[in-house]
């Protein structure tokens, strides 16, 4: 009877074992794909941004009123508004419009808010290619967004904080303090990276 105990309890840890490297290995193959549909978009993207720069003058910032609808470029079906730059991270990224499930699969996201009225926040996967190195960057480092008019938006981060993904209205109220927010999960899913930026002049 032991004996029998002990080889299903083996089974049951070999089954695991298999499991966990099975889901490991999905996350790396997701990881992958993110990064090479996010690549792609944003080489079509740069191309389309160098173009509107050349056929239209888009306001700068300061210039344009509040509640201002921003430009949107699509692109495979989907509505970008910008790039997102992190240069400490060595990052350059599309933003897609909205946020959803599926368009996070793809690129960082814009949550709420927009550059117009200094309160977009903007939001994205732990992918390695994508806001996992949000946790390790310092305040004092910079942040560009440029709009799908060409116009660059210049942020100094000021603060990292770790919220948990129940204090939504935590990280809206901050809006009025925050020029920009990005956030994505930390690993596991339990809590939330949350970086708050300071516009700056261009």
């Amino acid at each position: 009877m032991k004996k029998k105990r002990g080889t299903v309890l083996i089974v049951l840890g070999v089954l695991l074992l298999i499991g966990a490297i099975g889901f490991a290995g999905y996350n790396v193959l997701d990881a992958r794909r993110a990064e090479q549909q996010a690549n792609t978009v944003q080489t079509q993207l740069a191309k389309k941004i160098e173009q509107n720069k050349a056929d239209k003058k888009a306001l700068l910032p300061g210039q344009q009123p509040l509640g201002e609808e921003m430009a949107i470029e699509e692109i495979d079906g989907r509505r970008y508004i910008g790039t997102i730059e992190i240069p400490a991270l060595d990052k350059k990224l599309p933003v897609l419009e909205d946020w959803s499930y599926d368009n996070l699969k793809i690129s960082p996201c814009r949550y709420t808010g927009t550059y117009y009225d200094d309160n977009m926040v903007i939001c994205a996967h732990n992918y390695s290619s994508h806001f996992n190195g949000l946790r390790w960057i310092e305040p004092g480092e910079e942040v560009i967004f440029t709009t799908v008019d060409g116009v660059r938006y210049r942020y100094i981060i000021t603060t990292r904080e770790t919220l948990f993904p129940t204090e939504v209205d935590r990280m809206i109220d901050a809006q009025d303090n925050w020029d920009l927010t990005l956030f994505t999960c930390f690993i596991g899913g339990r809590t939330r990276c949350t970086i708050r930026c300071s516009r700056v002049d261009p």
